[in-house]
C-alpha cells in the first residue's frame, strides 16, 4: 500500500505542477497583456480628459469674448440688417450740406451674407469742417456706410463742391 500511496502522491504533485503551469500560462497569455492594455487605455483617457478640459476652458473664454464683442458693438451689428432709405439719408446729410444729391450705382454681393450698394454723392458745403462733421455723424447713422476715395473738394466762390462715392452694406435675409 505504500507503493500506491507514493504513486498517488507523485501523481498529485504532477497534477499540482501542471495546474501551476496552466495558471502561469494563463497569466502570461491573457492577464498580463490585459493589464498593459488597461494601463494604456487609462493613460489615453487621462490625456483626452485633460485635452477636453483645456478645450472647454478655451470655448468658455471665446464665448465670453464673443458676448462682450456683441455687447460692445450691438448697434453696429443691428445696423447691418437696417434697410437704407435714400430720402432719410438725404435729410440726414442736409443737416451738414446745403445741397445733396445721390446717384445709385450697382448692387454687389460680397461674400454670401452681405450686399453692397454703391452711391455717388455730390454736395455743397461752406467749409471742409462740415464734411468732417458729416463723416463723424455717420457712426450714429442706422446703416453701415463707408466713404470711398477719391473725395473731390472744389472751391466755387463761397461754397465748396464735394463729390465722393459711398458703399452701404446690408445683410442678406
Amino acid at each position: 500500500m505504500a507503493k500506491n500511496s507514493g504513486d498517488s502522491t507523485i501523481k498529485f504533485l504532477i497534477y499540482i505542477l501542471l495546474f501551476l503551469i496552466f495558471i502561469l500560462l494563463m497569466l502570461l497569455l491573457f492577464i498580463i497583456p490585459s493589464i498593459k492594455e488597461y494601463k494604456s487605455k487609462k493613460s489615453d483617457i487621462h490625456r483626452y480628459t485633460s485635452q477636453n478640459k483645456h478645450l472647454i476652458e478655451k470655448q468658455e473664454s471665446l464665448s465670453a469674448m464673443v458676448e462682450q464683442y456683441q455687447e460692445e458693438n450691438n448697434t453696429t451689428i443691428k445696423s447691418f440688417s437696417h434697410d437704407f432709405n435714400q430720402s432719410a439719408f438725404l435729410d440726414f446729410a442736409g443737416k451738414y450740406f446745403s445741397h445733396v444729391s445721390l446717384v445709385e450705382g450697382n448692387v454687389t454681393s460680397t461674400q454670401s451674407q452681405f450686399q453692397t450698394y454703391s452711391f455717388s454723392a455730390t454736395s455743397q458745403a461752406k467749409t471742409p469742417i462740415e464734411f468732417y462733421k458729416f463723416i463723424d455723424a455717420l457712426d450714429r447713422y442706422p446703416s453701415i456706410i463707408k466713404i470711398n476715395f477719391p473725395i473731390t473738394l472744389i472751391s466755387e466762390g463761397q461754397a465748396i463742391e464735394l463729390s465722393f462715392s459711398m458703399s452701404i452694406y446690408k445683410q442678406n435675409n
